[in-house]
């Protein structure tokens, strides 16, 4: 008797928990990744991107290597290109995008700020826009930025964790650029 009141308890918990795996499992697979943006600005007009060249004051803002940043900018052509945006030279662009790779220098991420004009104390105000999660920077982190070519500054930024480690080799570096890139930019705002 004792038996069998143990099992009929039991069963309902065991389904509990299971459904409780599942709807912990299902939110973290759905879960975005954060995403801000200067709502005032017209994203629908924007049909054309380019990048900033050598010299630059994005391009000295950090360190990376040639192969580091032939990378990140590939992945980042074949994802707005697959969304029918088209590459342009920089002073016809709709849009110049920019990218961070976070590391553990401070620094590197002050300078990029700066070069991108994107405020942090800006993002109380009502003109940006938070779609999902807390808005926080983590080293291993990549950034991406939408940045107005009329003002010179940023109005969507993006960041995705890449979860490099040292025993990946360059293939396996390059996909994970390309999906965190993907993921990154395919939460453009509607056009």
């Amino acid at each position: 008797m004792l038996k069998n009141s143990i099992i009929t308890i039991a069963l309902p918990i065991k389904l509990l928990l299971v459904f409780l795996l599942l709807v912990i499992v299902s939110g973290c697979s759905s879960k975005k990744n954060p995403v801000i943006y200067y709502n005032k600005f017209d994203f629908s007009q924007v049909k054309s991107y380019s990048f900033y060249t050598s010299g630059s004051d994005f391009f000295d803002s950090q360190n990376l290597s040639h192969a580091q940043r032939s990378g990140i900018e590939l992945a980042i052509e074949k994802s707005l290109d697959a969304q029918d945006f088209h590459y342009s030279e920089l002073d016809q662009a709709d849009i110049i995008v920019t990218y961070h790779l976070v590391k553990k220098q401070p620094q590197d991420y002050v300078n990029y700020n700066k070069a991108v004009l994107f405020c942090s104390h800006c993002l109380r105000a009502n003109a940006w826009q938070q779609d999902n999660g807390d808005w926080q920077v983590y080293r291993g982190g990549l950034i991406i930025d939408l940045v107005d070519p009329v003002r010179k500054r940023s109005v969507w930024r993006s960041i995705y964790p890449l979860k490099f480690k040292t025993k990946d080799n360059s293939k396996e570096l390059n996909e994970k650029v390309l999906a965190a890139v993907d993921i990154m930019l395919t939460q453009y705002p509607d056009r």
